[in-house]
C-alpha cells in the first residue's frame, strides 16, 4: 500500500534517457579532483562567451560615432574604441587560451582515470571471458582507447561549449 500523494515513476526498457542522465552525473563524479581547473576553466569559457557580444556592441558605437559632426570628437571616440577593441583582442586570447587549456587538462586527466578502472575492473574477471573472440587483447585495447576518449569528449569538450 502507498500513501494518497505518494508516485510512481514509470520507465521502460527503450527509454534511455534515464540511464543516459546517471551516466552524465558518474562521469562529472568522476571528474571531481579537477575542481579547479574546471572552474578555471569555466570562468574563462564565460570570459571567451562574452567577447561577442561587446564586439557587437563596440562595432554599433563605432558606426554611430561616424555619424557625428565635429571630427575632433570622431577622432578621440574612435581611438578610445580603437583600445577597447585592443582589450576585448586581449581577452579574447588569454580566456580563450585557458578556457581550452583547462578543459584539455581535465578530460585528459579524466581519460587516465577512466582508463585505469576499466582496466582495474577487467583484471577481475574470470578467465573464461578473456577467451571469448570479442574479448582479445586486441579488441580490448582498442576498447580501452576509444570509449575513454569519447568520455573525454562528452565531459570536456561539451562542458566547454556549454559553458561559453
Amino acid at each position: 500500500m502507498s500513501t494518497p500523494y505518494s508516485y510512481t515513476f514509470q520507465y521502460g526498457p527503450e527509454d534511455d534517457s534515464f540511464e543516459d542522465n546517471i551516466d552524465e552525473w558518474r562521469l562529472l563524479k568522476l571528474n571531481t579532483p579537477e575542481w579547479g581547473t574546471t572552474l578555471i576553466g569555466c570562468i574563462a569559457a564565460i570570459g571567451s562567451g562574452a567577447v561577442q557580444p561587446l564586439n557587437a556592441y563596440c562595432v554599433g558605437s563605432l558606426i554611430s560615432i561616424y555619424f557625428r559632426t565635429n571630427k575632433s570628437e570622431i577622432k578621440s571616440e574612435s581611438r578610445t574604441l580603437s583600445l577597447v577593441f585592443l582589450g576585448i583582442t586581449a581577452l579574447n586570447f588569454i580566456s580563450s587560451t585557458l578556457q581550452h587549456y583547462s578543459f584539455a587538462v581535465m578530460g585528459e586527466r579524466l581519460t587516465k582515470r577512466g582508463r585505469e578502472k576499466l582496466h582495474e575492473k577487467m583484471m577481475r574477471f574470470e578467465i573464461g571471458w578473456f577467451d571469448q573472440e570479442e574479448n582479445t587483447s586486441a579488441a580490448i585495447c582498442a576498447r580501452l582507447a576509444t570509449e575513454a576518449n569519447m568520455v573525454r569528449s562528452l565531459v570536456g569538450d561539451r562542458m566547454s561549449l556549454l559553458m561559453q
